[in-house]
């Protein structure tokens, strides 16, 4: 089978959990497949579309859009209309018909235009879509607005006003694609420039004010917002079937179009059987050791998890002691060593460490989280896992057997918290459990599902 992918591109350029995931599919893909990477590149003048060919990674072929559609990532659009402008279609024509793929595997709508699922549809070329976050419904990509609460109505397209106000320059998004400065993503001086950038824009969210919405709506610029969901949504309407990572995605994405597809969880390549027995201590006087990894930010719901562990206090429960593994901290003064402690950026290395002084991770993301990696990475090793309703790897457990879940509320957090420092014994047993289930999450195995995905949808299997 000749399977095409579409992805944002290869580390230690890109990072992450779609490119982690779509990489290590592509890879396992390669065993048995012929597979094509697709990803949108550099920009040149002229700016006239085209595609060339780079050098092949790890059996992944890779193949180089270039002057792309631009790639915001995580920073927002502040230019609808130049996300929608028409290509030579004929370039993704020529392309596709040249290297005759069975079917085109999409991971995200970054950096591609409309042209090529046209182009597919021309020729009668199956198109797959992977659901790995919301852009094309949002511009900022998580579904979350300027106040920190789930995006239901983006009120004609004003809601986006607010959220996209700092988003990057067309020129910045140039240079941010450019080959120089994948040499230098990771020196200090851009490191400094990206920390600042990122500290900016936390800044503006952290503490939602009612000042929040525009004195003046720029109705011109709104509706340019309504005509960009539009053209991603004709894009969405292209695609054959659709492999929804979650029920929480498929939830979602259901709230917009009609969908066909089936729900998959995901994996990636270093998912192994960790499991073990792990020693939780009994004594529920001592401190509980709860865990959180991930960006300290509003839509990862670690503020929300600061709130309902205040509320502990303010209710005398302080047997417990919260580990945070993830980026920076403005205001680290604020919080307690007692019952806090903050360390930094964490390698995926140094998780058997981690989860050896976890007895519960905490996942109490806002947003609708499509899945949630290390939730997974969690199973893996066979720690219990306290995770909201809002989280997509929530799929994975069944509550009060192989996890927990909790609703979007400080009492419900709070209190699931307080039970388990009162009864460690839950603790246990969840890690029991997790050792007694059969553990079928490795790559090849997600690898194969996906394969028969494609057949589902009349994809033959070729040379």
């Amino acid at each position: 089978m000749k399977i095409l992918h579409v992805t944002l591109g290869l580390s230690p350029y890109r990072t992450g959990g779609l490119t982690k995931y779509s990489v290590d599919l592509m890879h396992e893909q390669s065993t048995n497949h012929e597979v094509y990477l697709l990803y949108p590149g550099r920009f040149t003048f002229p700016y006239s579309l085209s595609i060339q060919q780079n050098k092949s990674y790890k059996g992944i072929n890779v193949y180089e859009l270039i002057n792309p559609n631009l790639v915001s990532l995580l920073n927002g659009i502040n230019r609808p209309d130049l996300f929608m402008k028409k290509v030579d279609k004929s370039v993704y024509v020529e392309f596709l018909e040249k290297l005759k793929p069975d079917v085109l595997h999409i991971h995200t709508l970054m950096g591609v235009h409309k042209e090529l699922f046209e182009a597919a549809k021309e020729l009668e070329l199956k198109i797959i879509f992977t659901t790995h976050d919301y852009f094309g419904l949002c511009p900022k990509v998580n579904l979350i607005d300027s106040c920190n609460r789930v995006c239901e109505d983006f009120n004609d397209g004003q809601k986006c006003l607010d959220c996209n106000v700092h988003a990057l320059s067309t020129p910045m998004i140039h240079v941010m694609q450019s080959y120089t400065y994948r040499y230098l993503k990771n020196s200090k001086l851009v490191k400094s420039l990206r920390y600042i950038k990122k500290n900016q824009s936390k800044k503006n969210v952290e503490i939602p004010t009612k000042n929040n919405t525009s004195s003046k709506i720029d109705h011109r610029l709104a509706n340019q917002y309504i005509d960009l969901r539009n053209y991603y949504l004709s894009m969405l309407k292209l695609v054959d079937y659709f492999h929804f990572n979650s029920s929480v995605a498929k939830e979602q994405y259901g709230k917009y179009l009609d969908v066909e597809g089936k729900v998959i969880s995901i994996s990636h390549s270093d998912i192994i059987d960790n499991r073990q027995t792990y020693f939780i201590e009994d004594n529920p006087t001592k401190p509980l050791n709860i865990t959180y990894l991930g960006p300290v930010d509003q839509y990862k719901g670690f503020y929300f998890l600061k709130d309902s562990l205040k509320q502990l206090l303010e209710n005398g429960q302080e047997n417990w002691h919260l580990n945070v593994y993830g980026d920076f901290m403005n205001d680290l003064d604020t919080y307690d060593p007692r019952y806090f402690t903050f360390n930094g950026k964490y390698q995926y290395s140094d998780l058997h460490a981690i989860f050896s002084n976890t007895d519960v991770l905490v996942i109490p993301s806002l947003w609708k989280e499509t899945f949630g990696f290390i939730g997974l990475e969690a199973l893996s090793y066979g720690v219990p896992t306290l995770v909201s309703e809002n989280v997509g790897f929530k799929d994975m457990i069944e509550d009060g057997k192989t996890g927990m879940i909790f609703t979007i509320n400080k009492n419900d957090l709070a209190n699931k918290l307080n039970h388990l420092i009162e009864n460690r014994t839950i603790l246990k047993d969840i890690n029991a459990n997790l050792l007694n289930i059969n553990f079928s999450y490795s790559m090849n195995e997600h690898t194969n599902e996906i394969i028969n995905l494609y057949k589902q949808v009349g994809v033959g299997v070729g040379s």
